[in-house]
């Protein structure tokens, strides 16, 4: 997950005061949309799915254990915070839990080189630019 993925994750509007405490039929149409946009960074950045079936009813879905394995809090404090169950509409433990994902998917990555990482950016802005800049009677060149 990308610095810029994790950003947009974490920018996922607040809850208006008092809506993160409320469930049930006193959530508003703005902590439906939030909920929404926060599950939808977890299953397309990150892979996971907020809520699973209930392996002791079929029929039932309970939020993801796994999102109960991601560090929260702050990662000097001594000692770590407790886990807690993932609330969606909570900002800041939403956004322990998207630093959390995005350095548990980050400390299973090699090392790439910034040079290279840049090198791949440069050649995709090539690709991105030559159709347009061809319209235009530009000449770029080939690939790096």
């Amino acid at each position: 997950i990308s610095i810029a993925d994790r950003d947009l994750g974490v920018d996922i509007p607040n809850v208006p005061q008092g809506g993160a405490n409320h469930l049930g039929d006193n959530l508003g149409a703005n902590d439906i949309r939030r909920a929404d946009d926060r599950i939808t960074w977890l299953k397309n950045y990150a892979g996971v799915d907020y809520m699973v079936p209930d392996p002791n009813n079929p029929q039932a879905r309970i939020v993801n254990p796994v999102l109960l394995n991601i560090p929260q809090g702050p990662p000097n404090a001594n000692p770590r915070q407790a886990m807690q169950l993932c609330s969606i509409l909570n900002h800041d433990h939403w956004r322990h839990l998207v630093v959390g994902i995005t350095a548990m998917s980050n400390a299973n990555k090699p090392s790439v080189s910034p040079i290279k990482v840049l090198s791949d950016k440069i050649v995709q802005i090539y690709r991105d630019v030559k159709p347009f800049a061809r319209v235009a009677g530009i000449e770029v060149p080939s690939d790096p």
